[in-house]
C-alpha cells in the first residue's frame, strides 16, 4: 500500500518555500517578467534522450504530450515581443525516475533579450549564490574537461581510443557503444557522465562551456570555429543543475535540426515525433538575440539541505504520489 504521508519532512517544505520566494525577488528585482505557459502541449520534445509522457484530454481528441521543458512556448512569446521572462513550472518526463531524478519536477526556466550566453553564465552564478551562498563558480570549456578527467581529445576520439579509454578506467559499457558504427557523441556522453561529471564542482560550481556542435541542440554554432555550439552546462556536488543556450535564432537550421534528430530516434528505434510547427513559425517570424537556461529547483533544494535524495524535497514523489 502506498503510504499517505508526503516524502519531505516539514521543516524541508519550509526552506523550499523560502527559496522559491528568493528566486522570485531575484527576477522581479532585475525587472524579468513571470509568466506562465501551457504543462499540455500539442508537440513534444524530439530530443534523442528525452520521452515525453503523453496524455489524451478527450476522447477521440489528438494525443497531447506533457512538456519536458516550457521552451517552445517561452520562445513564442519572446516572439510576440515578451522581453526578458522567466518562469517556474513542472516539466514532465518519462522513465526518469532515481536518486536524483523524478518523472514529474520543478524548473526555472529564463530568457535574457540581447543577451548572449556568457551574460547569462554571470546572472546564472548570482541567482545561484543568493540560493545557496556559494563561491563564484569555475569554467572550463568541454574539450578542457575531457583532458583533464579522461586525457581523451573529444573532438577526435576514435572507436579505438573509446575502447581503451574504458579498459584504463575499468569501465564496462553497454554492449552497443563497442561497435564502430556508434556516433562519437554516444561515447562522449558516456565518458562524460561515468568519468567528468561525478567529480565537477565539487568546492564550488563549475560552468562547462563550448559544447560540440553536435551537440548544440537549440543553441548556436559558435561563428568563429564551427566545431563548436554556444552552449554551457552548470554542476555543482558532481550534479548537473542547468543546461544553457545562446539560442538558435534561424527557423531553417531549427527544422533542419529536428530533422536529424527525428532521423536519430529512427535508427535507434524509437518513435518519429510530430514537429512543432507554430514554434518553427514563430522563429521565421522572428526571434530576438537572447540566451536561455533551464535550472532544475529540486536540485538546488537538495543541495541547499545537504539531501542525497530528490524524494527528500518532494512533497509527494512518484511513488507516493
Amino acid at each position: 500500500m502506498v503510504s499517505w504521508r508526503p516524502g519531505c519532512s516539514v521543516d524541508n517544505l519550509r526552506k523550499r518555500t523560502e527559496l522559491l520566494q528568493k528566486v522570485r525577488t531575484f527576477f522581479q528585482d532585475r525587472g524579468v517578467l513571470e509568466v506562465e505557459t501551457p504543462s499540455i502541449a500539442r508537440c513534444p520534445s524530439i530530443d534523442l534522450h528525452l520521452e515525453s509522457q503523453t496524455v489524451n484530454p478527450a476522447i477521440n481528441t489528438p494525443v497531447r504530450y506533457l512538456i519536458t521543458s516550457p521552451e517552445y512556448h517561452m520562445k513564442r512569446l519572446l516572439c510576440a515581443g515578451s522581453g526578458s521572462i522567466f518562469q517556474v513550472c513542472k516539466a514532465f518526463r518519462q522513465d526518469e525516475t532515481g536518486q536524483r531524478h523524478n518523472p514529474e519536477f520543478t524548473m526555472i526556466e529564463w530568457y535574457r533579450v540581447d543577451w548572449d550566453h556568457w551574460r547569462l553564465m554571470e546572472e546564472v552564478e548570482a541567482l545561484l549564490q543568493a540560493l545557496l551562498d556559494c563561491g563564484k563558480a569555475d569554467r572550463f570549456s568541454y574539450g578542457e574537461a575531457f583532458q583533464i578527467y579522461t586525457g581523451q581529445d573529444p573532438f577526435n576520439l576514435t572507436p579505438a581510443a573509446f575502447r581503451n579509454c574504458c579498459a584504463v578506467n575499468s569501465l564496462s559499457p553497454p554492449t552497443y557503444l563497442m561497435e564502430d558504427t556508434v556516433s562519437r557523441d554516444e561515447w562522449l556522453n558516456f565518458l562524460f557522465g561515468v568519468l567528468i561529471e561525478p567529480h565537477l564542482g565539487q568546492h564550488r560550481p563549475v560552468f562547462i562551456t563550448d559544447y560540440p556542435a553536435s551537440q548544440a541542440t537549440l543553441s548556436r554554432i559558435n561563428p568563429e570555429n564551427e566545431q563548436l555550439s554556444e552552449r554551457f552546462e552548470l554542476f555543482y556536488k558532481g550534479m548537473e543543475l542547468g543546461n544553457g543556450f545562446h539560442e538558435l535564432k534561424d527557423a531553417k537550421e531549427q527544422a533542419t535540426r529536428f530533422e536529424w534528430e527525428n532521423r536519430l530516434r529512427a535508427e535507434a528505434g524509437k518513435a518519429v515525433l510530430p514537429v512543432d510547427e507554430a514554434f518553427l513559425e514563430a522563429l521565421d517570424y522572428g526571434l530576438p538575440d537572447c540566451a536561455g537556461i533551464a535550472l532544475g529547483f529540486d536540485r538546488i533544494v537538495m543541495l541547499a539541505l545537504g539531501q542525497t535524495s530528490i524524494d527528500d524535497v518532494l512533497t509527494f514523489p512518484w511513488n507516493r504520489a
